[in-house]
């Protein structure tokens, strides 16, 4: 009846309200918690009661998904600015500063890139990411900046292993970028030994990337 298509509307765009409410609050809640966080947690964070999360999402993976493709987009859009940067050290370092930064500050982010609770990048993404990161490594690589051995495989090693950092520098929130100097200083060409084992292939690479689920605790 026509008379009910105002309150139609009106309940579509409040729907539509708490829906954006709810993902911006769990986005929230992740960057802070990462996905240990529970329904509750984002229902409060949003104040709003629990069913309404239910309302609308199913799960919690389902939020998670919801942000993913944004979190990816984010990161590729970070490689793409360092890409513009003409020195080819500075470049890579600019990669790394970022990226690390953006996890550091979004344990969903850094979650999310690395897989926890099984939701992260597929093999398609780790192929469009090593076509996208390649050009910074093979431009320092012929600039004579990256220690010999060092290749674009590298990348999710050490991301995970600053993960840790991440996780356990609460009292002290800038303590990740004394490990990524380091990191830095190890992939900086200078007269060293040569690396003793060689690097992941493309297909581990693109196998560990898009299938290595990191421990989490459940909803």
């Amino acid at each position: 009846m026509p008379a009910t298509k105002p309150e139609v509307r009106t309940k579509r765009k409040d729907a539509a309200a708490n829906s954006e409410r709810l993902t911006q609050a769990a986005r929230e809640v992740f960057a802070r918690q990462g996905f240990s966080a529970t329904l509750e947690d984002i229902a409060q964070h949003a104040g709003v009661g629990v069913g309404t999360v239910y309302r609308n999402f199913a799960s919690k993976q389902q939020i998670i998904e919801t942000l993913y493709e944004a979190a990816i987009d984010s990161a590729l859009a970070d490689v793409q600015a360092a890409l513009e940067i003409e020195d080819p050290w500075l470049a890579i370092v600019a990669f790394f500063d970022v990226t690390a930064t953006n996890q550091a500050r979004d344990r969903g982010l850094s979650e999310t890139l690395l897989r926890h609770d099984g939701v992260g990048p597929d093999e398609k993404l780790a192929e469009k990411l090593i076509a996208v990161l390649s050009p910074l490594f093979e431009r320092g690589v012929k600039a004579g900046v990256l220690r010999e051995g060092v290749t674009v495989t590298d990348i999710y090693p050490i991301f995970t292993m600053l993960d840790n950092v991440y996780r356990i520098s609460d009292a002290s929130p800038q303590l990740w970028r004394r490990y990524l100097a380091i990191v830095l200083d190890g992939l900086r060409a200078s007269e060293r030994p040569a690396l003793p084992v060689a690097p992941m292939n493309i297909a581990e690479f693109t196998a560990a990337f898009s299938s290595a689920v990191l421990a989490s605790e459940p909803n």
